[in-house]
């Protein structure tokens, strides 16, 4: 017979309900990036812009060998050494709390009872907001979370739709940037909509983060309609074009990545750029710096092949070269959790590879030793897999990363409350209480040369 609850006993409805304590979180609050990003802070944000200069040359050709046996012989025409001033422009990053009033209300006269509910919700948004900041570190400033690859669309008999995203070394995004209940919006790579997205029989507003599985870079989304309410997605007249993009649904600019061209990647959009671009070396412009040259990252390609030793040790061999060692030591290397398993497993045959145990944090890790710098190695979700970032620090109290910025404070005027009634459309307020968090901030990188990244290499799966 099927089972039966107490609560269809005569009275039975009278027994009390047990709840468990607390709330169990199902996603991760993992938010390392961010205070890594913190430790960096050099400055606040109260300027409307920042400025610092690179020397890019010496001005070698002032140097030059002459016959001393000759008379008359002349000094070498100068040759000054090149200064430039480069800009970065302080971006934004916002966060709206908010509670229905009467669950506000009660929090607020009884806390010990009721304050677990917005201390939940206040919580949330500061951890999301930091994870949104640990994940562009390693953007481009395009804001772009994913890109597509061919025929890369599959419909699922619950209404949602699977999209393969491109692992190719010229990709922007990552999996690892799509974060569970967040909101998409698809374009092709021209800003356009997407054809996809016009020739679906029910045509989604926003796509909605259902689920994403790392190991084939897959994830799966559910279209939503302009007001939220689910749409069951089932038919398709064309799959989506290769190089369609994600981004996010509130984000006010999106750019036309076919014509980038000179633009500054430092002002594309309303995102911080991260190392993507801080690293480059394709003629980019990051800050009014162009990624070339001597102000170029250091970069080694892998050319598609399997992630083996020999590109660690190349890229720190050549970064060391690049920039010398004295002024530096490279002490960590970020990567993907797969490009980390895939290095544990060559571990076995290098002896490079050591596992340090460092009695002053209480931790031990994996670690590969390059000449006098024992490189430690360290995971990000948010790192892509053909991607690996060797940080440097400098041995005096300069810093090669910088960030300028604040903490996200909440935003208000001197005597007022954090929170206050939400202003309803045609007037007059809602029944809610709403609360806004602010920060304001910019990454730059004083040296790109002294940062190597190995790219386009393949992992264990």
């Amino acid at each position: 017979m099927a089972f039966d609850n107490i609560d269809n006993l005569n009275l039975g409805n009278l027994l009390q309900i047990v709840f468990s304590n607390g709330v169990r979180n199902q996603i991760s609050q993992d938010y390392r990036d961010w205070e890594y990003i913190s430790r960096y802070r050099v400055g606040n944000s109260a300027a409307r812009e920042l400025r610092f200069m690179f020397q890019t040359n010496y001005g070698p050709a002032a140097i030059q060998y002459r016959n001393p046996g000759q008379s008359g012989r002349a000094f070498p025409k100068a040759q000054q050494s090149t200064i430039q001033e480069n800009t970065a422009k302080f971006k934004e990053i916002n966060a709206t709390i908010e509670l229905e009033y009467n669950m506000w209300d009660r929090a607020r006269k009884s806390p010990e009872k009721y304050g677990e509910p917005l201390a939940i919700e206040i919580q949330a948004k500061t951890t999301a907001a930091k994870r949104r900041v640990a994940a562009d570190l390693y953007g481009d400033g395009t804001g772009v979370m994913g890109q597509l690859a061919a025929t890369s669309a599959t419909f699922n008999a619950n209404g949602t739709v699977t999209f393969q995203l491109s692992t190719a070394n010229s990709a922007r995004g990552t999996v690892g940037f799509f974060e569970f209940g967040d909101l998409l919006l698809l374009r092709a790579a021209s800003s356009a909509a997407s054809a996809f997205d016009t020739n679906l029989a029910t045509e989604p507003f926003q796509w909605k983060v259902i689920n994403k599985d790392r190991d084939t870079d897959k994830v799966t989304l559910r279209g939503q309609d302009s007001s939220g309410a689910d749409l069951n997605v089932t038919s398709i007249s064309t799959q989506p074009t290769a190089g369609d993009v994600f981004y996010r649904c509130g984000q006010p600019t999106i750019p036309d990545l076919t014509a980038i061209g000179s633009s500054d990647y430092g002002t594309l959009t309303e995102v911080i750029a991260g190392l993507e671009s801080l690293t480059q070396d394709d003629s980019r412009t990051i800050h009014g710096i162009t990624m070339e040259g001597a102000t170029a990252g250091t970069r080694v390609s892998a050319n598609g092949n399997p992630l083996d030793v020999i590109y660690i040790e190349k890229a720190l061999s050549k970064v060391k070269t690049t920039v010398g060692q004295d002024s530096y030591s490279w002490k960590m290397m970020s990567m993907a959790p797969e490009a980390h398993s895939t290095l544990v497993e060559s571990r076995e045959t290098d002896r490079r590879f050591q596992t340090v145990t460092d009695t002053k944090r209480g931790i031990t890790y994996f670690a590969y030793v390059h000449g006098n710098d024992v490189v430690e190695t360290y995971t990000s979700e948010y790192v892509p897999k053909k991607r690996m970032y060797f940080l440097p620090e400098a041995k005096s109290s300069d810093k090669v990363i910088e960030y300028w910025g604040s903490d996200f404070e909440t935003v208000k005027a001197n005597g007022m409350s954090d929170f206050h009634l939400k202003p309803a459309a045609g007037g007059g307020h809602e029944n809610t209480i709403v609360s806004y968090l602010s920060s304001i901030g910019v990454i730059v990188c004083k040296h790109p040369a002294s940062i190597a990244v190995v790219e386009d290499f393949k992992v264990t799966e």
